[in-house]
């Protein structure tokens, strides 16, 4: 009896085991299922989350076109210009980015303080484009016998207004800039107020303004070849070369925006332009020294150091052999104020505000001015880069490192005006 009660018990327990078991694969393939179903989902939720985010940011990027046909960055690079605009200015984009309205929008026009990364809002500004050369144009010649044989207000005249905002991400200042026509009031007040003589002029200015631009590229691309000798010898990097002017041009923007010069041999602006496009020159004396010794890692002995310092001289005397040339030709003398800007820059940028450095232990204002610009440019790029004789340093550490030497190594009104414009220097890469 006792037997059988063990049996039926065990069968019982059997059978509830093997509905256990058989329960258990049944859910298991229906938690395999479940899962499936769960993985194909996720995956149509992620692919329509991507979808809806390149959709959005398609439509938001398509939208902020529409609204700004010209974005520009604050390297002066076109990031984007509408196919309408360019056929309006009749210009493809590689011609626009290339040609002077460029420098003319960031010198005259954009915002040029860079204190702040708040948003800031561009108040519409007139803004003429030529649309073709004027000789095609009947300009005034003893053929000329009446207003009428000219064809009057060859512009496009733009009215840009926008804003400029900061990117954190990129570490660029962007211009949104909206553009609209408005030729027709333009040429309404030229007829009302004047005559041709006025669009001649302006005509003029325009042909005056694209021959400077053709004249300071000429002036970069002899600069560009010395350099490039330069670099065979040296091993600085045409990155190295390019990071200075880059650092310099904002620096000297920034100076001309706060009027920090009163006097200059010429033209204020055209002088401080020029110290950015030489700044690249400041080093060329490295090629009077052995290239073992500029290669050399480690600390330099104290005779190495002194024939390194000879660079300074080296370079100068190298300017000065063409100075003297052109002093002998009195066609060419008035580009010897210029010829002294690369001049001063080879010979004194390693000199300190205190009077400690080389070579002629000069102190102060006593530095000429591009020197002491190009110190400053040429120590930050120096901590920046990844060089033999350092270990490169983050940009709040360089901007840390140069806010510390202020009255000492360098100019205080100059850092000053380095930390104004540091936030555009993020963006150089390293």
């Amino acid at each position: 009896m006792m037997n059988n009660n063990y049996r039926n018990r065990y069968y019982r327990l059997l059978a509830k085991y093997k509905y256990v078991v058989q329960y258990t694969k049944k859910a298991k393939t229906l938690i395999i299922r479940l899962h499936n179903s769960y993985v194909r989902l996720k995956q149509h939720y992620f692919k329509t989350l991507q979808k809806a985010a390149y959709n959005t940011k398609t439509l938001l990027e398509q939208s902020i076109k529409e609204k700004y046909p010209l974005i520009l960055d604050h390297r002066r690079r076109v990031v984007y210009i509408s196919g309408k605009l360019l056929d309006a200015m009749e210009m493809t984009k590689e011609e626009f980015s290339s040609s002077f309205y460029i420098d003319l929008l960031f010198e005259k026009y954009l915002p040029s303080n860079f204190t702040t990364t708040d948003e800031q809002t561009i108040p519409e500004f007139h803004f003429p484009i030529m649309l073709q050369d004027m000789s095609s144009l009947g300009m005034i010649t003893e053929q000329t016998t009446s207003v009428s044989d000219l064809q009057l207000h060859p512009f496009l005249h733009l009215g840009i207004s926008g804003k400029r905002v900061y990117n954190k991400q990129k570490k660029l200042f962007y211009y949104f800039l909206s553009t609209r026509d408005m030729s027709a009031e333009i040429e309404l007040l030229y007829y009302q107020k004047s005559d041709f003589f006025i669009e001649t002029l302006s005509a003029t200015n325009m042909q005056l303004l694209h021959a400077q631009k053709t004249i300071e590229a000429h002036k970069m691309m002899l600069i560009s070849l010395v350099c490039s000798l330069v670099e065979e010898h040296n091993k600085e990097t045409s990155q190295h070369l390019q990071n200075i002017r880059i650092i310099t041009t904002y620096m000297i923007e920034e100076i001309y925006r706060l009027k920090l010069i009163t006097k200059a041999p010429y033209e204020t602006f055209q002088y401080l332009k020029d110290i950015a496009y030489t700044s690249v020159l400041h080093d060329i004396g490295k090629v009077h020294i052995k290239k073992e010794l500029i290669e050399k890692r480690g600390d330099l002995t104290e005779i190495e150091f002194k024939e390194m310092q000879n660079h300074t001289k080296a370079g100068a005397a190298y300017i000065k052999k063409i100075i003297l040339l052109f002093q002998n030709d009195p066609s060419f003398s008035s580009y010897i104020n210029f010829l002294k800007i690369p001049y001063d820059v080879c010979l004194y940028h390693h000199e300190r505000w205190d009077g400690k450095g080389y070579p002629m232990k000069l102190a102060g204002t006593a530095i000429p001015l591009p020197a002491r610009i190009i110190a400053i440019a040429d120590a930050y790029d120096a901590m920046r880069a990844s060089r033999s004789y350092n270990i490169p340093r983050s940009h709040d550490e360089a901007v840390t490192e140069i806010r510390n030497c202020s009255g000492t190594r360098f100019d205080p009104t100059l850092v000053q005006v380095f930390l104004n414009i540091e936030r555009k220097l993020e963006a150089i890469s390293y």
